[in-house]
């Protein structure tokens, strides 16, 4: 799911600069991350929320992991703060 953001926010997949399954496996057992520009974090709040939400779907460790139900919880929440943010 965190590669599937990724790629929404950026408009890249995960490892682009390789096509190599092999290479990509490889960083992916050695927890390399791709690279996510720091400026997502401040650009907008959309934005930083989906960064934020990423990264919990990246985490190495599945039991600190985030499921497709607090990924999905986790945007309806940010969504509802989004629409708050539009009445004010």
């Amino acid at each position: 799911m965190g590669n599937n953001i990724y790629a929404l926010l950026t408009g890249l997949w995960v490892y682009y600069e390789t096509d190599d399954d092999k290479a990509i496996h490889k960083r992916a057992i050695d927890r390399e991350l791709s690279y996510i520009d720091p400026r997502y974090r401040t650009r907008s709040f959309a934005e930083g929320k989906l960064v934020e939400i990423m990264e919990r779907c990246w985490k190495y460790d599945p039991d600190e992991r985030a499921d497709i139900f607090e990924v999905v919880d986790f945007l309806q929440k940010a969504f509802e703060e989004i629409k708050r943010r539009e009445k004010q």
